[in-house]
C-alpha cells in the first residue's frame, strides 16, 4: 500500500525540518571546537555542515512553496525560479565560507599552531555519527520503495531545476561509496522525492569528509610532525567540496533566474 503524495511530502518536510535542526546544532559544536582547538579540518567540517544546512533550507523552502502556491505547476519556470533565488543567496555565502576556509588553511601552514588533537578529535567522532544519523532519518522508509512503482501509479517528483542536477551531480561523485554503503543507508535510486535525494545525498557527502578529518586527526596526533599538515591539507579538501558546490549553485540558479534554461 502506497502512501498518497501529499503525504509523502508531508513526511519528507518533518524530516528534512528535524535534520536541519540537528545539523545547526553541529555545525556551531564543530566550527567553534575548530577554532579553540586550530584545527582547520574540524573548522571546515563544521562550515560544510553549514552547506547542507543551507541546502536543506533550499529544499523546505520548495517543500513551503509547493504547499503555499498550489496554483503553481511543479517544474513551471514560476517554482523553478523560486528555488533558483535562494540557492543563488546561498551559494555566495557558501562562496566567502569557501574562502574563509582557505585563508585559515594558509595561515596554518605558515604558523604551524599547536593543534588539540585531544579535544578536537572527539567531536570530529560526534559529527560524524551525526552525519550519519541524518543519512538515516533522511533515507527512512524509502528502502523498500524501489519496486513499488509497478503497481499502477506513479508518485510525480518534486522538480526544482538545479537543485535536481545538483544532487544529480552528488550522486555521480559519490556513487561509489553509497554501493558501499547500501547496508547501512537506503540506496539514493530509492528516494523519489528529489528535494529529500538531495539533501540525502548531501548529507552523506559531510559524512565522507568527517572520515577525512577523523584520519588527518589520529595521524596528527599519533606521529605529529609532518602529518600535522594533514589538519590544514584537509581543510582546503573540504573548502574545495564547499567552493565547488557553490559554484555549481551559482552556475545553474542565476541560468534560471535569467531564463536561459532553454538555450
Amino acid at each position: 500500500m502506497h502512501g498518497d503524495p501529499q503525504g509523502m511530502a508531508g513526511d519528507g518536510e518533518r524530516r528534512t525540518q528535524v535534520v536541519v535542526a540537528i545539523t545547526l546544532v553541529m555545525m556551531v559544536v564543530e566550527v567553534v571546537t575548530g577554532k579553540l582547538t586550530d584545527s582547520v579540518a574540524l573548522l571546515a567540517d563544521g562550515w560544510h555542515m553549514g552547506t547542507h544546512a543551507a541546502a536543506l533550507g533550499i529544499t523546505l523552502y520548495a517543500y513551503h512553496f509547493t504547499r503555499t502556491h498550489p496554483d503553481i505547476e511543479e517544474g513551471s519556470p514560476q517554482a523553478s525560479r523560486a528555488s533558483a533565488l535562494g540557492g543563488f543567496a546561498s551559494a555566495i555565502v557558501l562562496g566567502i565560507v569557501a574562502l574563509y576556509i582557505g585563508w585559515e588553511a594558509i595561515q596554518h601552514f605558515i604558523e604551524q599552531p599547536e593543534i588539540s588533537y585531544g579535544q578536537a578529535l572527539p567531536v570530529a567522532v560526534i559529527g560524524l555519527f551525526v552525519n550519519g544519523w541524518c543519512a538515516w532519518i533522511l533515507g527512512q522508509g524509502h528502502e523498500g520503495d524501489s519496486h513499488s512503482h509497478a503497481h499502477g501509479h506513479d508518485h510525480a517528483p518534486r522538480d526544482f531545476g538545479s537543485w535536481n542536477r545538483l544532487a544529480q551531480s552528488y550522486a555521480e561523485d559519490f556513487d561509489f561509496v553509497l554501493s558501499r554503503l547500501e547496508r547501512l543507508f537506503a540506496s539514493s535510486k530509492d528516494i523519489e522525492d528529489l528535494n529529500l535525494r538531495g539533501a540525502y545525498l548531501h548529507v552523506l557527502a559531510d559524512a565522507l569528509i568527517s572520515v577525512f578529518v577523523i584520519l588527518a586527526l589520529l595521524l596528527g596526533a599519533a606521529f605529529g610532525g609532518s602529518f600535522a599538515y594533514l589538519d590544514p591539507l584537509v581543510g582546503i579538501v573540504g573548502g574545495v567540496v564547499i567552493a565547488r558546490w557553490a559554484l555549481g549553485l551559482v552556475s545553474d540558479s542565476s541560468r534560471e533566474l535569467l531564463g536561459l534554461e532553454q538555450a
